[in-house]
């Protein structure tokens, strides 16, 4: 795999190093200030089936599972399959391998994107800042609060950015072999495989990467690869990939009538458009809070089409806990189709009346998309062990603060600073697009997928889409390493070669 510009395979094996030797140190002390993984989560998260179909009734469980994709259900039971009491150790080191990868991809990004040499007349200084600029944005990712929280995390969080970075390392080897052939050459099949694989997994694993993201994507490609030797091949891989992607919408609609890879949209729509307005008329669903345990929706429950899957997977269909508590909420239990179809018809009947509270939810979100991760419900606990260095690093300033009121503020605050360094990027990128006429293949997936992250967390998730940032916040660390070749001094530094055109082409 070709990682670094010519003649420079001895500066990256530095960089390896480097980053191997501050990960460990890191991780060893994160650990002795008592972060380490939350096991507990394959037991309560609801996302995951219940531990005994997980290890005895795999494969079933995830073909009646209406709430979640299946990818990430089929890692875990594996793991718990092969690893037996051994698993916690084998989820841990996998986390903190994934982690690592992403370091990795993310450095191969930059050095294939940040050229080395700089103008003759460059101080000292700001040429090596310039040469190590790769490293030192990888080195941000790596050190940051929330990477070191969510990798401790037994979730898909770091899992989804390995495969959106393996997407966009193949984009970038697209882009660099078409301007080298110039229309010459095989087909880049196994390339273009290398871009839809990890984004069909990726739909696969997560539904708010929904069908319609993979074919935008697919188009994007399309467009910008219109005439050269890669249309074919991404034509007919991107049709290939709906196709495969689709087919589990399909199973899903045949076996539960719903059309998608979760059965939650309606709740957790429900759960943005009633925020801060809870109904009080207990006729109306909405006066439930999304994601209730099962008996409080008896008045709403219809519990007649039971019968339609009894004996399918009654472990996770029919039973209201599991793992054996009552007190741990089943939301693949099959009453759950219904309750969420009734959340979602309250919700748009809300919205037609109160479209103003809903805009306003909307625009909470949005700023929460910029605050720090740590602030993530799940990664709190965690974060708290860390204050001091999430406050710095991340300028976390609800660390400071306890109530309601007090941490909207300071979460508010803490997010203008994320804000207005990706307003920068994007406007440094924005005008240079502007000048050129053109967007590479790769900026054009990662403005895409930042867009489609910001709008559908926005508008449907709340209070977590901080987290849904962060999934994508190394796609945007390549947009930054591109922005500072159009940024003073370092503008100046690059317009002297033709390095500054050929990363930008």
């Amino acid at each position: 795999m070709k990682i670094t510009h010519p003649g420079d395979r001895q500066p990256y094996r530095k960089d390896i190093v480097v980053i191997l030797i501050v990960f460990l140190l890191s991780r060893v002390l994160s650990a002795l200030f008592g972060i380490h993984l939350g096991y507990e989560a394959l037991f309560t998260y609801w996302q995951y089936l219940d531990v005994t179909t997980l290890q005895h009734n795999l494969l079933r469980g995830l073909w009646y599972d209406h709430a979640q994709p299946p990818f990430f259900n089929l890692i875990l039971g594996l793991v718990l399959k092969t690893s037996g009491n051994s698993a916690p150790i084998v989820f841990a080191a996998l986390l903190k391998c994934i982690s690592l990868a992403n370091c990795f991809l993310l450095l191969a990004i930059l050095r294939r994107l940040i050229p080395t040499n700089v103008a003759s007349g460059a101080s000292a200084l700001t040429g090596s800042l310039v040469r190590h600029a790769p490293l030192l944005i990888t080195l941000v990712y790596l050190l940051s609060p929330a990477l070191i929280i969510l990798e401790s995390e037994l979730f898909y969080t770091t899992f989804n950015t390995m495969l959106l970075l393996i997407g966009a390392y193949f984009i970038l080897r697209l882009q660099d072999r078409v301007s080298a052939d110039a229309g010459r050459g095989s087909r880049p099949w196994k390339t273009v495989a290398g871009i839809f694989l990890p984004l069909i997994i990726l739909c696969y694993t997560r539904s708010m990467y929904h069908i319609i993201w993979i074919v935008a994507v697919g188009v994007c490609l399309l467009f910008v690869f219109k005439k050269s030797i890669a249309f074919k091949p991404l034509l007919t891989i991107s049709i290939i990939s709906t196709l495969l992607v689709s087919s589990w919408y399909l199973k899903n609609y045949i076996i539960f009538g719903q059309f998608s890879t979760s059965s939650w949209l309606g709740m957790n729509f429900a759960r943005t458009v009633f925020h801060d307005h809870p109904t009080k008329d207990s006729t109306y669903i909405s006066t439930i809070e999304p994601f209730s345990p099962l008996h409080y929706y008896h008045a709403f429950a219809d519990t007649t089409h039971r019968a339609t899957y009894a004996g399918l997977d009654d472990r996770d269909l029919l039973t209201a806990g599991k793992n054996n508590y009552d007190t741990l909420m089943n939301l693949n239990h099959v009453d759950y189709l219904g309750i969420s179809q009734q959340y979602m018809t309250a919700s748009k009947a809300y919205l037609k009346q109160h479209p103003g509270g809903y805009l306003k939810v909307v625009l909470q979100s949005s700023i929460m998309f910029f605050a720090p991760a740590t602030r993530y419900p799940y990664a709190e606990e965690a974060a708290q062990k860390i204050k001091y260095y999430d406050l710095v690093y991340s300028f976390n300033l609800s660390q400071l603060t306890s109530g309601k009121g007090p941490r909207r503020i300071a979460l508010t605050l803490s997010a203008i600073p994320k804000f207005f360094v990706y307003l920068y990027v994007f406007y440094l990128l924005g005008m240079d697009i502007y000048r050129r006429k053109k967007i590479s293949p790769l900026n054009l997936f990662i403005v895409c997928t930042i867009g489609y992250v910001f709008a559908t967390s926005s508008l449907v998730e709340h209070y977590e889409n901080m987290r849904f940032r962060y999934e994508i916040e190394p796609l945007f660390l390549v947009l930054l390493g591109q922005a500072l070749l159009l940024a003073k001094p370092f503008k100046t530094i690059f317009n002297t070669s033709s390095a500054l055109n050929h990363v930008l082409k």
